[in-house]
């Protein structure tokens, strides 16, 4: 459950179109609230729980709960910044492995924050989010609750059906708003070695390196990097780690290249 602010139930930009969507996702807000104020005075409610305080715990309560699901996961959330040592892309490609319905919507500005989104997660799709929450089987529901005393995310795990009845509404309702992060018929901007290779690059790793860890040439990373630094606009490898990282405005968005025709 993270985002640029690392602040749950965060609303999107302004210019972004959240009239459908923005009231229900309030009043979800204040119940999901309300239901974790009581949680922590003692006022238990069967169906609703805490998941995890702060970045770890809630990384880790999500990586106890992939091998639980069974047939999909709907998330939501309304910005996205890249962290080259998170496990959320790997336990997204180990659920779509296990075959599993997966469907992420966010929003534009998550391009800036994480330019690797459509390489990384290619099924993404970009739309009106309201606020963080996660449906699991159509069964439980995942969300961002206030933040903890020390300042930190929290994330909570309910099965109640006022949560889950309005949680799906407002998934379904952004979801009909949203379009796909690469069209049908196009590929990915970045190859899923060339998103390896960033994530080391981020990561201060040099290309002698980067090759003997990946199992390819220098000159392979070489043009790996060069092909990621013309994809995003950056003019060294130390622009390319920034703008990765979010921390420059991205000259301009990689764009998702033509497929490959194979024969």
């Amino acid at each position: 459950m993270d985002d640029a602010d690392r602040t749950p139930l965060q609303g999107t930009d302004a210019a972004e179109d959240t009239s459908a969507v923005a009231v229900p996702a309030a009043e979800l807000g204040v119940l999901v609230a309300s239901l974790a104020a009581g949680w922590l005075a003692g006022r238990r409610t069967p169906g609703f729980r805490r998941l995890g305080v702060g970045l770890g715990q809630i990384e880790a309560g999500f990586a106890a709960l992939e091998p639980t699901v069974r047939e999909g996961v709907c998330s939501m959330q309304p910005r996205m910044r890249y962290d080259p040592h998170s496990r959320a892309v790997e336990l997204d490609e180990q659920s779509r492995r296990r075959g599993l319905a997966m469907r992420y919507v966010t929003t534009e500005r998550s391009l800036a924050l994480y330019p690797l989104i459509t390489s990384e997660m290619p099924h993404v799709h970009f739309g009106p989010v309201p606020c963080q929450l996660m449906v699991i089987d159509d069964r439980t529901v995942v969300i961002a609750g206030p933040q903890s005393e020390t300042g930190q995310p929290t994330a909570w795990l309910a099965t109640r059906a006022d949560v889950l009845e309005r949680s799906r509404s407002i998934f379904e309702a952004t979801w009909s708003r949203s379009r796909p992060g690469v069209p049908e018929g196009m590929d990915p901007p970045f190859s899923r070695r060339q998103c390896e290779v960033a994530r080391r690059i981020v990561r201060g790793a040099k290309d002698a390196g980067i090759a003997r860890e990946l199992g390819i040439s220098v000159r392979t990373v070489a043009a790996d990097v060069a092909q990621l630094m013309q994809g995003v606009g950056a003019a060294s490898r130390a622009g390319l780690a920034m703008v990765l990282l979010g921390g420059t405005d991205l000259p301009r968005s990689p764009s998702p290249r033509p497929r490959a025709e194979h024969g």
